[in-house]
């Protein structure tokens, strides 16, 4: 059985404020783009690992839609994958129950869980008490990850962990499909979750503002290379300078939610602006060239925030940021500019 929860559409972003024609020509794909069809889809006697794959023994295949993208798995929708990976595996058997699959093999990292997997909680909220929730067996899972089910009054009848190299069979259980493709956003899903932070946190728009600075500088990769000079210019705009790392979840959350201004490198860091002040503003550290994607901006549009980028000389022409990418150079004139901008449009 499969159940339409939201149709497909397409979402055409506004430029960000500072978008000068033409300097964002190599990422002409990141204008538009559309979303998936989410769906409920009914499964019976299937296998599901810690990556989230759903293979179907009657099949003796792996189920496409429990994919992430199926162009990166293209060997192992066959049954040759299926006979070497699952059949003479040992699995673990689950109590009856209906099981719900939203993880994939990117869950355990913070942009994939807020971005990737919440959103498809969310669209199905007042459902989930009828299902038993599959989760990775991680750190990041059940420290964030269950505090954050916990803000968002995500609460499914049970979870059911599954550990490194772990199988485990069921009788019966569903896959909320993918809302759009990882690297994009499903805005109406994400603004609905704006609304919900918003409120709960009492966010008041009169309160005195604040301005944060995500340094990187305890980072192993992507940071910025001068950042003592940077930071300078940031303090003399009034920016706190932090380090989220040194936070617990819930301080980052009571850190942003005065923010009206958030500063930083391309980072997990940025998630954080799920709780600033409404239409505030957000300024992006990249490279030009070359990318993965564009996804803060896209998170950023979708929150209804000000969008602002500003491109570093990367230590590392080959490299993108994303990931383990690059470091940058940024130029602190054009910092100053760009900040002297942000504020004047904040007034």
């Amino acid at each position: 059985m499969t159940k339409n929860i939201m149709d497909s559409y397409t979402i055409t972003h506004a430029m960000p404020e500072n978008y000068v024609a033409g300097e964002l020509d190599f990422c002409k794909a990141e204008f538009s783009y559309d979303t998936y069809k989410v769906q409920l889809m009914d499964f019976q006697d299937c296998v599901v690992n810690r990556t989230g794959f759903l293979y179907e023994t009657k099949k003796f295949k792996l189920n496409e839609y429990s994919l992430l993208d199926v162009n990166r798995y293209t060997k192992c929708v066959t049954h040759k994958h299926y006979l070497k990976k699952v059949l003479i595996k040992p699995k673990r058997k689950l109590g009856p129950g209906k099981y719900l699959l939203v993880h994939d093999e990117w869950t355990n990292e913070h942009y994939h869980w807020f971005c990737d997997l919440l959103p498809r909680l969310f669209v199905i909220k007042e459902q989930l008490k009828d299902y038993i929730l599959l989760l990775p067996d991680s750190s990041y899972v059940r420290n964030i990850g269950l505090q954050s089910l916990e803000f968002f009054e995500l609460q499914p009848a049970a979870i059911e962990f599954i550990k490194e190299k772990e199988l485990v069979k069921m009788k019966n259980v569903s896959i909320l499909t993918h809302t759009c493709l990882t690297g994009y956003v499903n805005a109406k899903i994400i603004r609905e979750m704006k609304a919900f932070t918003t409120q709960k946190l009492k966010i008041d728009p009169a309160a005195p503002a604040s301005k944060i600075y995500i340094s990187r500088d305890k980072a192993r990769y992507r940071k910025i290379l001068n950042e003592p000079e940077i930071q300078s210019v940031v303090k003399d705009f009034g920016y706190e300078v932090i380090r989220y790392e040194d936070l617990s979840w819930k301080e980052q959350i009571a850190k942003t939610s005065s923010a009206e201004s958030l500063v930083s490198i391309h980072g997990a860091g940025l998630i954080n602006m799920f709780y600033m002040q409404e239409h505030g503003s957000v300024l992006e550290f990249r490279r030009n060239k070359i990318y993965h994607n564009q996804c803060f901006w896209h998170l950023s549009q979708a929150l209804q925030l000000k969008y602002y980028y500003l491109f570093g000389t990367p230590d590392d022409d080959s490299l993108v940021i994303e990931g383990d990418g690059c470091n940058l150079t940024v130029d602190p004139n054009l910092l100053s500019k760009t900040l002297k901008a942000m504020a004047d449009r904040q007034a």
